[in-house]
């Protein structure tokens, strides 16, 4: 009996010491009742991940030890967030999911925590029937097996501000999928201002998305890796490259919509500047006919 009420009270004190770290460590507020929601739900999480592919690769069950509750991964869907003028507002009206990790050896395997909210139009009868019984109620969906790969978002952040030449500390960040042209979940950085920042892929398949040469926004040159990294990480096998907002929203916003793969576009005529130089010719043209006719009379 005092040896489960002692697990229990080490469970209640790894969460809530949790809690506090992902409040220090992201932008947006967490509700915390919501937060106790996923976190009840670890039963269900291990019945899928050693269902939906974990055991194959594994090649064994993942232990209920082992799920990192406590490291929940809260992932915001938001493919217009580069577009609006108020990033943060944004994320707080956008749609989410949870991930759960499990890192085991040199395999990371992450379980989605999802909602349905808003029913989708045309959608067969007996499709949404099974959606409504899951509506606004969190489930468990697709599990992620990644071989060799620690997928680690919030080390990941943390190592590549270091590495770039940042405090860590002095920033927020989000994570957010569905970016125009990446897809894969990358990190929004804010400063303690909440001005969005920089832009750090997460993982390999998102560092990928980044082709060609980019700047980058280190502040100490000398410790950055290369930006030709080996399967989309530097050789410090634990950050990424930093990049400026500014530039990832350029070249996302200007993105061609298909395939995947973002090129750096430095800042030159966009359609404004192309606008009035056009005025501004028509405008000469129209000075000079004006000219040439009075010298006719």
């Amino acid at each position: 009996m005092g040896k489960a009420i002692l697990t229990f009270i080490c469970m209640f004190l790894s969460l809530a010491f949790g809690f506090d770290s992902y409040a220090s460590e992201h932008l947006l507020p967490l509700e915390e009742s919501e937060y106790q929601e996923i976190v009840s739900m670890r039963d269900e999480i291990l019945f899928q991940m050693n269902h939906g592919g974990a055991r194959a690769e594994l090649g064994r069950d993942v232990r209920m030890d082992e799920l990192g509750m406590e490291r929940a991964y809260k992932i915001y869907s938001e493919p217009g967030l580069l577009k609006t003028e108020d990033p943060k507002k944004s994320l707080e009206n956008s749609d989410y999911m949870w991930q759960i990790p499990v890192y085991t050896g040199h395999v990371t395997v992450l379980a989605d925590i999802t909602k349905v909210t808003p029913l989708p139009k045309d959608i067969p009868e007996d499709a949404e029937q099974m959606l409504k019984d899951d509506l606004n109620h969190w489930t468990v969906g697709a599990v992620y097996v990644y071989k060799n790969e620690t997928v680690d978002y919030n080390e990941a952040v943390a190592a590549s501000l270091e590495v770039a030449g940042y405090d860590s500390d002095k920033y927020r960040y989000e994570i957010v999928s569905g970016l125009p042209g990446i897809r894969y979940p990358a990190a929004v950085v804010f400063s303690a201002d909440g001005i969005p920042e920089f832009i750090i892929p997460v993982q390999k398949a998102t560092a990928h998305a980044f082709t060609g040469e980019w700047p980058t926004a280190a502040e100490n040159r000398s410790t950055v890796p290369s930006l030709e990294v080996q399967d989309g990480r530097n050789d410090s096998g634990t950050s990424f490259p930093v990049y400026y907002y500014s530039d990832v929203a350029r070249a996302s916003n200007s993105w061609l919509r298909y395939g995947m793969g973002l090129s750096y576009k430095e800042r030159g005529f966009g359609a404004g500047n192309i606008s009035a130089v056009i005025l501004g010719a028509a405008g000469v043209f129209t000075i000079a006919g004006v000219i040439r006719n009075k010298n006719r009379t």
